[in-house]
């Protein structure tokens, strides 16, 4: 993240973008989860926001993984056991996850009227996702930006 990752900012977009859609008709925070390792993640955690909510009288909880478009084994294990049963006992709180899209059809149609718009248009890739992070050191980052570039640069000739 040190390193210009926009991942942060672009989650913090997405949530703020569907807050404003749901007309911030709940209380929200973003919380963050996944820490893999000894390295430092971003705050706060999951697991800390489950377990300081209650003491502030909030017990209730839905957690809604805004990065994912399917559940895999994070949602399922970690939101649904680890947090939304085990911790949520242990915090004395009621936690529950939103459903992902998954294969809902009309987010397959968004997907698909995307793709389609894309290839009507000859629509290259975004430049945002052909940048490495300001200060990534990563050759396997720069090599997969360069090979993208080079598609994109294909369709735009072609």
């Amino acid at each position: 993240m040190n390193r210009g990752d926009p991942y942060p900012t672009e989650v913090a977009a997405t949530v703020q973008l569907v807050m404003e859609e749901l007309k911030f008709c709940n209380p929200y925070r973003l919380v963050w989860q996944s820490k893999v390792g000894f390295l430092p993640w971003l705050q706060p955690s999951t697991e800390a926001t489950i377990k300081a909510l209650p003491k502030k009288g909030l017990k209730h909880m839905i957690l809604v993984p805004v990065a994912f478009t399917n559940e895999h084994i994070e949602t399922l294990h970690e939101l649904d056991i680890e947090y939304g049963k085990e911790l949520a006992e242990e915090a004395g709180a009621i936690v529950r996850r939103a459903e992902s899209p998954n294969d809902h059809p009309l987010f397959i149609k968004g997907l698909a009227e995307i793709v389609s718009e894309h290839l009507k248009n000859s629509t290259p890739v975004s430049a945002q996702v052909l940048m490495t992070c300001p200060l990534c050191t990563r050759d396997t980052c720069k090599e997969t930006k360069k090979w993208l570039w080079s598609l994109n640069q294909k369709k735009a000739t072609a």
